[in-house]
């Protein structure tokens, strides 16, 4: 999805060009503006929510192999979501995953990432707590399952693929065309000038990473077999949207996001493994 430059940890800890502000949406010289923007995000978002409801309802009245079922279950989120990012890059894009939506790696992103997933999991656990009295995952011993459905449905897909697509989505194209749209990547010059669109980007982003959340947090629960469960995996996956979208925003990439977001899944995956 990206090259291999971009997917390797690297000492560089900056990215030019120098951010004004909270934002990511910055062009870079040499390079035309993109023309994606929420209309992209809004139609992999629809498509993604259509492909999980008519997934669902199929494997509801078609016997299905157990396997095929986790594969299509993820494959109904996941093609969608990576469709509208690789259609905004490459169709109306720069034609590069890290100039359009900062896939980027860095080791600060590491120690960024391992505390943003450490953290938000211990606060959703908190929720969780607080509202039924448990913890998702901790206490509660399940059957496993083996081969294809053990290492690609319950450790791969949720750990490693996920991530690296839902991130590129959200904190990809979501946030910065919600950034982007609300007027986050204008510029300007001169005192008075340069502090109402400092401000504005600020807004900007604000408003960019609560919709990204909510977004995120929207198509979790779409997923969700009962009342309770849509509320648990919203509330959860609003908090991690959260995180992850102020990592993004301070840092510019997504390095940080994607690794909290293997974090996060990881530690419930330990948890349920170890019950």
């Amino acid at each position: 999805m990206s090259s291999p430059e971009s997917n390797t940890l690297s000492p560089v800890t900056k990215d030019a060009p120098e951010a004004d502000g909270l934002s990511t949406s910055q062009d870079v010289p040499g390079h035309s503006a993109p023309k994606w923007g929420v209309a992209d995000a809004a139609t992999g978002t629809v498509l993604s929510i259509l492909c999980v409801l008519g997934w669902t309802a199929l494997v509801r009245t078609v016997i299905i192999d157990p396997a095929l079922q986790v594969l299509g279950a993820y494959l109904a989120v996941w093609v969608p979501l990576l469709g509208a990012v690789l259609v905004a890059s490459f169709v109306r894009g720069r034609r590069s995953l890290t100039l359009d939506f900062g896939l980027r790696f860095t080791w600060l992103d590491l120690c960024w990432g391992v505390g943003l997933g450490l953290l938000a999991r211990a606060a959703v656990s908190g929720i969780e707590l607080a509202t039924s009295g448990r913890v998702a995952g901790f206490g509660v011993r399940l059957e496993l399952p083996t081969g294809f459905e053990l290492w690609f449905g319950l450790l791969l897909a949720p750990i490693v693929l996920g991530p690296l697509v839902e991130e590129l989505f959200f904190r990809g194209l979501v946030l910065r065309a919600v950034e982007r749209g609300a007027g986050g990547g204008d510029r300007g010059d001169g005192g008075d000038r340069r502090s109402r669109v400092a401000g504005a980007s600020v807004a900007a982003a604000s408003v960019a990473v609560l919709t990204s959340a909510l977004v995120f947090a929207l198509l979790h629960m779409t997923q969700a077999t009962t009342g309770a469960e849509a509320w648990r995996l919203g509330a959860g996956s609003l908090v991690f949207g959260l995180a992850a979208g102020v990592a993004t925003v301070l840092t510019g990439r997504l390095g940080a996001a994607i690794i909290g977001h293997m974090v996060f899944n990881g530690v419930l995956i330990a948890a349920v493994l170890s019950a």
